[in-house]
Order: structure tokens, then sequence, then C-alpha cells
């Protein structure tokens, strides 16, 4: 039984001796390394996935402002929720930020009576205020 626990302990010693250290050394080429920079601090972790109401689409600027301003007009508390926005060649005007889908789906509704041809998009809205 003692020359077990002899060789038990030798054993012991000689599987610690071999063990490594625990240190990783990573050897990378440096422009690969600012690419990661590059990327990481262009992950916006604040965006917020919602759903806006397209109530314009197309090429004429001052059509899109005149939705834009008819909208306000009609819907004076939702002013500061129009986002007009060109992508060449078109403009877009989209309203509202809304978290849930039936929540936009009923604010839809009434505008498909007033501005025609109105859709829901899924979209990056804003966050909303905390009241305090």
């Amino acid at each position: 039984m003692k020359a077990l626990f002899v060789i038990l302990i030798g054993l012991l010693a000689f599987q610690t001796g071999f063990a490594q250290s625990g240190n990783v050394e990573v050897i990378g080429d440096a422009e690969l390394e600012l690419l990661v920079d590059k990327k990481v601090s262009s992950v916006d972790t604040t965006d917020l996935w919602g759903y806006r109401i397209q109530i314009y689409f197309g090429s004429n600027r001052r059509d899109a402002q005149e939705k834009e301003q008819s909208f306000k007009a009609r819907y004076p508390d939702l002013a500061s929720e129009v986002y007009p926005d060109y992508f060449q060649p078109n403009w877009k005007v989209r309203v509202g930020n809304f978290y849930r889908k039936i929540d936009a789906q009923k604010l839809m509704m009434k505008l498909e009576r007033e501005f025609g041809d109105v859709f829901l998009v899924r979209d990056i809205i804003e966050l909303p205020a905390i009241n305090q």
C-alpha cells in the first residue's frame, strides 16, 4: 500500500512538470487587428427594430414635401415622428415609431383613407422617451 502511494505521488509530480502554463499568445497582422477594431466600433447595440408607415414613395421632391406637411397638419401629435428620406432617385416619407406591429396597423388603417397607398415597413425606430 505504501508503494502504491509513492507511485501515485510520483506520477502526479511527473505530470505537473509537463503541464502547460495557460498563457496563449496570438501573433497576427496589425491590419487584421485594425479591421476587427473598426468592425467592433461600427456595431451599434442601441438599434431598436420596429415599424413605420410609409406614406409616400416617388421621385418628386415636391410631392414628398406635400405629403409630409399634410401629415403634420392632420396629426400634430406625431409631427416629430415624420422621417423623409432620399435614396437616389426616390423619396420616401415614413411616419411613426412603433415597437408593436398591431399599433402601427391601427394608424395605417386610418392613413389608408387619407393618403391612399400606404404600407407598413420594418425599420430602425427611435428609442422611446423615458418619463420620470
